[in-house]
């Protein structure tokens, strides 16, 4: 090849010259070669189109047939790119000179099937310098398919068909190349023999034509548009079969690619080919060929151009008789060809102008589909017998399909009527018992089952009546309950309707209830009040439970959607019937509260909760609205207050409907009052929040108002832009008014009524912004109506003109409402000069506190100055330690009175220690196993004993510990039955005796019983049944469980503090208790109890509490350990040292005061309600200098103290501070102020005993009125 190009001299052969290619190459080949490139030189292309101009003579004719051999024989090997335009002339030449001889038709088609060789390229930029004159003599192909001559059509689609087949071969090779490229291993030997004449092998190889690019002649067959050339060639060769089916098979190829599927549909070629599909073949090639491209045009080009142009009359018809022929096929690719055909059919019946009926295609799919259910002969499917093989399986489920997609169409209601199809699907609705049907395998059958049951989802509305006539009610009803059952059955799950259903029922469940709420949602009353009677209420409701229990072990999709289907049945069933309602009631409410506690997080995951949230909002307006006892049972269980946490979410779509659902219950009185009690997040109000609701409204609706919230305009004062923009246009009376339908799309009529059943004034938690709000909701009914004059009085001008006195009147009306207007701005603008004089009051205020810093803090500088000069002077400390000495000398008894009667303080046992003091023990309980029974005679076993525990005094845990080191306690076995005692014997009961104050709780923390007084008892594990009929006559075992005794110490009073306070040395000194005393924090790591024992001996328990710490609340340093005993004491005591406390050195130094603070913060944190309790404050270490000037500033504190609460960080301020009875300063080194203390606790614990004496016969009075009245009504 190295000849090719004419022009070009042939270059010097290296291989001529090297003694390695004299081997290898023969004299005669070289003659060969040298021969074929001088015959190849003597080509001249513009000589021979000359030639073909020319015409005359035979000998001419002759002249030009022999060119055109030679040109043949020249380019056998492939066409040069710079040489196809010249070619392609001389191919338009030829095919004008064979219309007049046919001595050209050989040529013609030698030339044609140059074009199936490859192209040669000598550089690489020649594909791109002549791709355009390379696509246009590729386009020129097409069009040669115009010449009246089957072998030249022929010829042209093999060479296209070559396009497809680019493979190098052998021959394509010219001798001097092939063989260079056979040397080319031996590259280096042969270059280094040639390097003396300066011409090497790689030299040689450049000087050749190359091939193109593979991919190079379907390009330009692409931008050429070749394919749509052909298809409109098809016409040419409507009659002629093996034409037809060559230009097929060069369309086939064709259409792999989109750009030339895109070419063929601009021509028609859907249509061109639907049409050839019903053509004489007996090869069957025709139907499997135009099939082909069909699919490929779906898939490559448009598919609803594709479509467009299948839709007529005559292509349904082709398609219709080509799937009649190949029904009864039964080879392999007849069923392939026939499932190919069923998806054209299924896209073309989804769109409704398709004659899918009028040309009887419909019908025959419809009857295929049910043939094998109903076993009714039929004409139409005469022949056809399913093999059950994988291609029947996938029409099978085409069909089914075809019937959903055609239900949609309302004249084809009476053809799927005619044909049973409703019966078809009812027979997959039935539970699976077997592991596989004789047919179908397991896997196969389950897919066309839930298929089957998604098509009558479709299918039955439009069949109400065939559907109530075979009883699909009752099927689906029985189909659902075996879905909750416990058959064993183990789904596939893999396939498209039964994703997430391996090894459960619940796609099953999933499309049978979508097929009810199909037909549900026709609002037919025949449908509803046959599932009513079927209890179909009540089932849906166990379904429902079911379902959200298996949500609970695991979020699926398919649980929500079935969920949300079971709520919208309920919801239609329910709407209009009270009776019903009740039913609802009575299990469903409390199926229904779960749902409104769902984790707002959820509503954005995307998983369907946003959904089944409005299904349940649905379901409660339908179900629970309008029925008093459904009412009172949903506002009992706290609905109220989940409704406005939802509402708190403000969540534009779910808004609407919540307060719908609130303004109907508003009508029972309850509803306000749960209301006004709810508080949402930040302590906020209903009122607050609806006001908040009201704001984000008009700012969404765009109305007007100023910066402070106020009315901008008095004369449209609650006018939304949309309504401000439109133009007056008279209504007729029955028409609603833009005032009026703003009225149903807004919430802020819903929110007016809301605040009319709670009322305007003395509402909780508003801010001023808030009052400004509400200024105008309390005026909206006043605002609607001007506007609704406004649009009047527009509309009566518009079209007429109003007397003197109507005009006035409208006048008169439109005053009234902007004088309403006017009112309202002016009690706004009065609610922010109160609110303004407020802030200046607050400020003020401020101000004294910091005034009041400055001044603390100048007094705290001198006081440390005061008390660095004491301190550091030795004398002076002398002085005080001999003062202290003199106090405790002077403190004791100066003499022992002589012979006088002596009585002892010791009163036995009343010193109680808690030497390894334990407050919580764990303990296992089982109840006892019941007896057998006597089945022969009916006999039933005794019942297990039961574990009890039982309160009594002295009895500690350890004591339980030490006692039943296993901790385990199981109750007796029942007797079995016998013959001589047909009712066994009940187990022996085991009581287990624990202290006063034990608290019962399960493994999760909950409490579950509470002993505080001596004797009383608590159920711990109850026995089991005995054996009877009910059981089969075998024995149940007793209830099992792990318990937790927690032990709260019950005393009058309870001493708190921070570590080294004094707790325990003043516990030691009002009492005979002896806990540890020691210089040291923590010196008490356990309560320890004593008592104060008075003169007429009177008894009060006092429980020393381990020191707290900051953080106790959050149970740091054993917090919760230690505060839980403060919770049964009567009383408090605060312990605080005078001078202060500091934990360590790293920790923050507090004052007595900060100290107090700290102390009621913890147990305020921990619960509230101990702050409520009676305490008393003992300020300890009076006996320390400078003792006497910190309690005069501890108790200025004490008097005021929020004027000291700028002093704290905000963290340590509690919100309500402790009111002490009494403060008593006390030293337990000196003795000082002990018995004060001890009577200030007698007279504190006295009064509060009194107190609830008090009010304890006020009550017991009250009761004796009521039953008197009772009395008195009744006689």
């Amino acid at each position: 090849m190295a000849g090719l190009a004419a022009t070009e001299p042939p270059g010097p052969r290296a291989a001529s010259r090297s003694p390695a290619l004299g081997a290898a190459r023969s004299g005669g080949e070289r003659r060969t070669d040298g021969a074929q490139e001088t015959q190849l030189r003597s080509v001249d292309l513009n000589h021979v189109i000359a030639l073909l101009k020319d015409s005359g003579s035979k000998d001419l004719e002759k002249e030009q047939l022999k060119s055109l051999k030679k040109v043949v024989k020249h380019f056998e090997n492939g066409l040069p790119l710079k040489d196809v335009v010249q070619i392609t002339e001389i191919l338009n030449l030829c095919a004008k000179k064979m219309c007049e001889q046919e001595a050209f038709t050989e040529p013609l088609c030698e030339l044609i099937k140059l074009f199936g060789l490859p192209f040669q390229k000598k550089k690489s930029s020649d594909e791109v310098n002549y791709s355009v004159e390379v696509s246009q003599s590729i386009a020129q192909l097409g069009y040669l398919m115009g010449v009246p001559s089957s072998q030249v059509k022929i010829q042209i689609c093999k060479s296209i068909v070559s396009f497809y087949n680019m493979e190098l071969p052998g021959k394509l090779l010219s001798g001097g190349l092939k063989k260079l490229l056979l040397l080319q291993p031996f590259q280096n030997s042969i270059n280094r023999r040639a390097s003396k004449s300066g011409f090497t092998l790689r030299t040689r190889l450049k000087c050749c034509y190359q091939p193109t690019n593979p991919n190079y002649k379907t390009q330009l067959a692409e931008v050429g548009g070749l394919a749509e050339i052909l298809v409109l060639s098809l016409a040419l060769v409507e009659n002629q079969l093996t034409e037809k089916l060559w230009v097929l098979k060069a369309l086939q190829h064709l259409s792999t690619s989109a750009i030339s599927c895109g070419q063929m549909v601009r021509a028609q070629a859907a249509t061109r080919l639907c049409l050839c599909l019903n053509g004489a073949d007996p090869s069957g090639q025709l139907v499997l060929r135009s099939s082909d491209i069909l699919w490929n045009l779906l898939e490559k080009a448009s598919k609803e151009e594709v479509v467009n142009q299948l839709r007529s009359l005559e292509c349904v018809r082709a398609l219709k008789e080509v799937f009649v022929d190949l029904i009864c096929g039964f080879r392999h690719c007849d069923q392939q060809l026939r499932n190919d055909l069923l998806v054209i059919a299924t896209l073309l019946a989804e769109k409704p102008e398709v004659p899918m009926i009028e040309s009887g295609f419909a019908e025959i799919l419809i009857v295929l589909a049910t043939c094998t259910e109903v076993k009714l002969p039929n004409p139409l499917v005469k022949g056809f017998k399913l093999t059950y093989s994988y291609e029947d399986f996938e029409m099978k489920k085409l069909l089914f399909n075809l019937i959903g997609i055609l239900s949609k169409d309302p004249s084809a209601g009476q053809l799927l009527r005619e044909n049973h199809v409703m019966p078809a699907l009812l027979y997959y609705v039935k539970q699976n018992r077997k592991p596989g049907f004789p047919d179908w395998s397991a896997a196969q059958y389950e897919e066309l089952q839930l298929h089957a049951i998604a098509v009558l989802a479709s299918v039955a509305p439009v069949l109400v009546d065939k559907y109530l006539s075979c009883q699909a009610n009752t099927l689906l009803l029985v189909f659902l309950e075996w879905c909750t059952g416990q058959d064993p059955f183990f789904g596939q799950g893999n396939s498209f309707h039964g994703r997430g259903g391996r090894g459960n029922k619940l796609p099953q469940m999933r499309y049978s209830l979508r097929a009810l709420r199909s037909v549900v949602a026709l609002y037919d009353d025949a449908v509803n009040i046959n599932l009513c009677d079927q209890g179909a209420i009540s089932q849906l409701l166990d379904i429902l439970k079911y379902a959200a229990e298996k949500c609970k072990e695991k979020e699926d999709t398919i649980l929500l959607e079935i969920q949300a289907d079971i709520l919208f049945i309920l919801s239609v069933l329910c709407e209009s019937d009270v009776h019903r309602k009740e039913l609802f009631s009575c299990e469903g409410i409390g199926i229904l509260i779960p749902f409104f506690k769902m984790d707002p997080r959820k509503l954005c995951s995307g998983l369907g909760y946003s959904c089944l949230l409005l299904s349940a909002l649905d379901c409660l307006w339908s179900c629970v609205v309008g029925c008093y006892i459904a009412e009172d049972s949903f506002i009992e269980k706290r609905g109220i207050f989940l409704l406005l946490d939802l509402l708190a979410l403000k969540e534009k779509n779910l808004c609407n409907i919540i307060l719908g659902i609130l303004v109907e219950l508003s009508d029972n009185h309850e509803t306000a009052l749960y209301m006004n009690i709810w508080r949402g997040k930040r302590d906020q109000t209903a009122a607050n929040l609806l006001i908040q609701l009201w704001r984000q409204e008009e700012m969404d609706l765009g109305v007007k108002r100023d910066k402070y919230g106020k009315i901008a305009d008095t004369k449209r004062p609650i006018a939304t832009s949309f309504q401000k923009q439109q133009k007056v246009i008279p209504v007729p009376a029955t028409c609603p008014s833009f005032a009026i339908m703003e009225i149903s799309e807004s919430i802020r009529a819903k929110i007016y009524s809301l605040f009319c059943k709670l009322g305007f004034e003395n509402l909780p938690g508003l801010s001023a912004k808030d009052l400004v709000t509400l200024a105008i909701i309390q005026r909206y009914i006043d605002f609607k109506i001007g506007e609704v004059w406004s649009e009047i009085s527009a509309e009566i001008k518009e079209e007429f003109r109003p007397v003197t006195s109507d005009e006035k009147a409208l006048k008169l009306i439109s005053k009234v409402s902007e004088d309403t207007g006017s009112m309202v701005v002016a009690l706004q603008t009065e609610v922010l000069a109160r609110e303004h004089h407020q802030e200046i009051q607050e400020e003020k205020k401020s101000y004294k506190k910091i005034q009041a810093t400055s001044i603390q803090r100048e007094l705290t500088n001198k006081s440390w100055e005061n008390f660095l000069a004491r301190t550091s002077n030795y004398e002076a400390l002398k002085k005080a330690k001999r003062l202290q000495h003199t106090l405790i000398e002077a403190s004791k008894c100066e003499a022992n009175i002589q012979n006088g009667p002596y009585h002892s303080t010791d009163i036995p046992k009343l010193h109680v220690t808690y030497s390894n003091f334990i407050d919580d023990l764990r303990v296992y309980v089982r109840g006892g196993t019941g007896g057998m029974g006597y089945p022969n005679l009916g006999g039933e076993g005794g019942r297990g004993g039961d574990v009890w525990f039982v309160a009594r005094e002295r009895t500690t845990l350890k004591s339980i510990r030490e006692k039943y080191p296993q901790k385990r306690f199981v109750a007796g076995a029942g007797a079995n039955s016998s013959v001589k005692a047909l009712k066994g014997e009940k187990g022996k009961d085991r009581e287990v005796h624990v202290p006063l104050g034990i608290s019962v709780l399960d493994d999760d923390g909950k409490q579950i019983g509470e002993l505080n007084a001596a004797g009383e008892r608590f159920l711990a594990a109850r026995g089991g049944l005995g054996g009877s009929l009910a059981t089969n006559f075998l024995p149940c075992k007793g209830q099992r469980r792990t318990v937790h005794l927690d032990l709260k110490l019950i005393a009058d009073v309870g001493l708190v503090g921070f570590p080294n306070a004094g707790k325990s040395s003043l516990l030691s000194k009002i009492s005979h208790a002896k806990p540890e005393i020691a210089n040291y924090a923590f010196t008490t790591i356990q309560p320890e109890l004593g008592k104060i024992m008075y003169a007429d001996y009177k008894q009060i328990s006092v429980a020393d509490l381990p020191g707290l710490i900051e953080g106790a609340h959050a149970n740091k340093g054993m917090g919760h350990k230690f505060l839980k005993h403060v919770e049964r004491t009567k009383q408090l005591l605060l312990v605080v040292d005078i001078s202060g406390f500091q934990l360590s050195m790293k920790t923050q130094f507090r004052t007595a005061f900060e100290t107090i603070l700290l102390l009621t913060k913890e147990l305020e944190l921990y619960k509230e309600e101990l702050v409520t309790k009676p305490a008393l404050l003992a300020i300890n270490k009076m006996d320390l200098p400078c003792a006497k000037d910190n309690l005069d500033e501890l108790m200025t504190q004490l008097e005021n103290p929020q004027d000291f609460f700028h002093l704290l960080e905000e963290e340590m301020i509690p919100e309500n501070t402790l009111e002490f009875r009494e403060v008593i300063p006390i030293s337990t080194y000196t003795g000082e102020g002990i018995e004060e203390l001890k009577t200030c606790l007698r007279k504190s614990i006295d009064e509060q005993a009194e107190q609830v004496n008090e009010e304890y016969r006020k009550k017991k009075l009250l009761l004796l009125q009521t039953s008197k009245e009772e009395q008195m009504n009744r006689s």
